[in-house]
């Protein structure tokens, strides 16, 4: 009888264990199900304060904007409980940022046994526009001819570590570049609206220099390498095997001329004019050339932003060039750099000294809008030689030290602006060596409906 007792007990509590154990896995399942959730909700989130920053400072766009691709993933506004909140300038202080919040309520499966259905599922995501300042492309040079800095562009086969960090396809060692841009760098070509009567023509011509990847042996010394007067390319290997092996050594760099549509923030849009290749070729070694179709009428288009869109397809070598635009000429006539045009490069600049020593370096103009904001110079492989760089604004007294960056390697500088910051032009001064490649980019937290920019999520 009493054993009896006992396998009753056992029995009981074996049930009521059973019961116990059976709602602790259907909690553990809803509570799965309920972070499977937050994660879908934290990438709407995030997805769609990325797409509504981008159309800042255009509050409206950019709500809709963001509506739009919170419905594109499982969140539309409106349906089923589902809240999109959308906020510009979330906390008072950064006009640049924009807040997307979206929420579900998510039902419990199991739950509900207990008197629990449903729970309420939220996630936030800020994304900040930096708008990219327009960096000289001739430095401290003039406007059409060759200086101590080119311009230059490594083929997607090159060591990353040679101081192009979103031409190569490869870090050094084969694995993924994760910087690596298959759009690679674009350049500003601004017309001004007197284009026409400083000129006296509609005619545009735009020039590019050594366009190619081919180096002569004039002027002496190894012939692979710039110097500067006779020689602006490197020819380099790829790095060994594992790493990814090009077809040829000698780098193809494509060239792509585009009307901006008078929307510059927004590539999209943009109009085709002219595409053009060089490789290795020495015709165009050392000269200027207009490029078939590079010359245009500003009656068909009309004076404003026209992009130059340069990137490379094969090589690994180093391809050093410069840009210029203007009226066509004739015969011998001279370039003449007051005819109103000017080249920038959007946001970010690949470059390569040609010459040991300091040099002054004009980075570009950044505007009174972005006071009280902060200016970020990023800096990518400043290792040759490289002793020190000192940034000046010449409508700020004082200077700013900045950080070298090592082999392979970024470094950026924070400049924190003045509520009352009037806009001026600053230069950066750089002691380096001959041969040193890299590349700097430039953003300001601000809003600038004339430049393009960058978004990234803050938080």
């Amino acid at each position: 009888m009493e054993l009896s007792k006992r396998k009753g007990t056992v029995v009981v509590y074996l049930a009521l264990f059973m019961v116990a154990f059976l709602i602790v896995c259907a909690l553990v399942t809803d509570i799965g199900f309920l972070y499977y959730r937050r994660a879908q909700a934290q990438k709407a989130a995030d997805l769609s304060a990325l797409a509504g920053a981008s159309r800042l400072p255009d509050e409206f766009a950019a709500r809709a904007v963001a509506l739009e691709y919170a419905a594109r993933n499982g969140y539309p506004h409106g349906v089923n409980g589902v809240v999109v909140e959308t906020m510009v300038n979330p906390d008072g202080e950064h006009p640049n940022w924009f807040l997307v919040r979206v929420s579900r309520p998510e039902p419990f499966f199991f739950a509900s046994i207990l008197g629990l259905f449903n729970r309420r599922i939220s996630a936030a995501a800020i994304a900040e526009y930096q708008t990219a300042v327009g960096i000289d492309v001739y430095g401290m040079g003039e406007y059409g001819v060759l200086g101590p800095v080119n311009l230059s562009v490594f083929g997607p086969y090159a060591y990353y570590s040679y101081g192009d960090a979103f031409s190569t396809r490869w870090l050094d060692d084969g694995s993924p570049n994760p910087r690596y841009n298959e759009h690679g760098y674009d350049f500003a070509i601004l017309i001004p609206e007197n284009y026409s009567a400083i000129n006296g023509t509609n005619m545009v011509m735009v020039e590019i220099f050594d366009p190619d990847c081919y180096n002569s042996s004039a002027g002496g010394g190894n012939p692979n390498n710039a110097n500067g007067t006779t020689r602006v390319d490197e020819i380099r290997t790829a790095p060994p095997l594992p790493h990814p092996q090009p077809a040829t050594v000698y780098t193809t760099t494509v060239y792509t001329l585009y009307w901006t549509n008078g929307t510059p923030r927004d590539l999209s849009d943009d109009i085709p004019i002219a595409q053009v290749s060089y490789g290795y070729d020495s015709s165009t070694d050392m000269k200027w050339v207009a490029p078939p179709g590079f010359t245009f009428n500003l009656a068909t288009y009309g004076p404003g932003m026209y992009r130059l869109n340069v990137r490379t397809i094969e090589g690994s070598s180093e391809n050093g060039f410069l840009v210029r635009a203007g009226p066509p000429r004739s015969g011998n006539e001279p370039f003449n750099p007051n005819n109103g045009t000017k080249i920038i490069a959007v946001g970010r600049i690949p470059i390569n000294f040609n010459t040991s020593g300091t040099v002054e370096i004009r980075l570009g103009y950044v505007p009174d809008s972005a006071a009280g904001g902060k200016l970020y110079i990023d800096k990518f492989d400043t290792d040759v030689a490289a002793v020190s760089v000192t940034y000046k604004c010449d409508a700020l007294p004082g200077s700013w030290p900045g950080k070298l960056a090592g082999n392979g390697l970024w470094e950026r500088d924070i400049i924190e602006l003045p509520a009352n910051y009037p806009g001026g032009i600053w230069t950066a001064r750089y002691q380096a060596g001959v041969q040193d490649t890299s590349v700097w980019t430039m953003y300001y937290t601000r809003i600038d409906e004339g430049m393009p920019g960058t978004i990234r999520l803050v938080e």
